[in-house]
């Protein structure tokens, strides 16, 4: 069964455009949290740096620390670069680990 249309026709509907999809926040942990913790473990294993990684992405050491953090969410972009730079796919950095082991 294909989704409903996005668009909202009547803002004071207050259903869910996509009723049979999970919403954003039933998900549990944000996507952004889970990519900065991703990200931290993939640095420290390849030994790459806050530095590093700033240079790489032509940012700020602290610029990188608050996406480490998760006080900013990274950039689809960065994720890309990051992707390409540690040899692995983009979805590896959007793993909490909850799904491992049932696919």
């Amino acid at each position: 069964m294909l989704p409903r249309p996005l668009a909202h026709t009547n803002p004071e509907d207050p259903s869910w455009p996509l009723d049979d999809l999970p919403r954003p926040s039933e998900y549990g942990v944000q996507l952004s949290r889970v990519a900065a913790g991703a990200i931290r473990l993939e640095s420290a294993r390849r030994d790459i740096s806050q530095e590093d990684l700033a240079e790489l992405l032509g940012r700020s050491r602290s610029a990188i620390s608050q996406r480490f953090t998760g006080k900013v969410a990274w950039s689809l972009d960065d994720l890309g670069a990051i992707a390409a730079a540690f040899g692995c796919p983009v979805d590896d950095l959007l793993d909490d680990g909850s799904q491992r082991g049932r696919r």
